[in-house]
């Protein structure tokens, strides 16, 4: 077999593995916390505009790759994202921290990243998720994570953003802190809805029959 051949193959394996691959649906338009942090003032503020919960939806007969698996049979959406509000600097060895104080019974977060960069998250659990650290450090980009349930319902959750410490997450005085609460509602996915109301219509037509 010459050189040409077996690169010809392992290409194509690589293309193969790659298109076997399945990563999370991205559903609806981004929806922003905007955090903005005065230097002069300390003054750290969050914003994110008013709208209807965040759908949670499940997609029957998906199986995620790697680390994303652990959105596997739930109801996920990742429409929320942390943004920052013009130029945002905490300082030399400090960063901001988004804390949940507050999460409805049954919502997990996995950790993201850019919406359409699936592939490069780690998916790793966070803000109280699977025993981990309430506090996450935000690196000051667009980040959209990944909010999960198991079980349709409402649920929220309710965040404490503040300038912490970079390597502890202590707070570090002289700032001021913002809480922002995010809302989400999980859904039957559309095929459900589907199938649910077409054995509603034969249930109908055979009572009136």
């Amino acid at each position: 077999m010459n050189t040409f051949t077996t690169a010809v193959i392992a290409v194509t394996a690589i293309a193969s593995m790659s298109s076997a691959q399945v990563w999370p649906n991205i559903p609806g338009p981004m929806r922003h916390v905007m955090i903005g942090l005065d230097s002069a003032t300390g003054e750290l503020t969050a914003h994110i505009d008013p709208g209807a919960p965040a759908e949670m939806q499940q997609y029957p007969g998906q199986v995620y790759s790697g680390a994303a698996s652990v959105l596997n049979d739930t109801y996920y959406n990742s429409q929320y994202g942390w943004l920052n509000d013009g130029f945002v600097d905490p300082g030399a060895g400090n960063a901001i921290w988004i804390e949940a104080i507050s999460v409805s019974s049954g919502l997990n977060v996995y950790e993201g990243g850019m919406r359409p960069m699936a592939a490069m998250h780690s998916y790793a659990p966070i803000q109280g998720t699977a025993g981990s650290s309430a506090a996450w450090i935000w690196g000051g980009t667009m980040t959209h994570n990944w909010y999960a349930a198991d079980s349709l319902g409402n649920y929220e959750a309710t965040y404490n953003i503040y300038v912490g410490d970079a390597a502890t997450g202590a707070p570090v005085s002289g700032f001021t802190t913002a809480q922002v609460t995010l809302a989400f509602t999980a859904v039957p996915s559309p095929a459900t809805s589907a199938t649910l109301g077409a054995l509603g219509l034969v249930a109908a037509r055979r009572r009136r029959t």
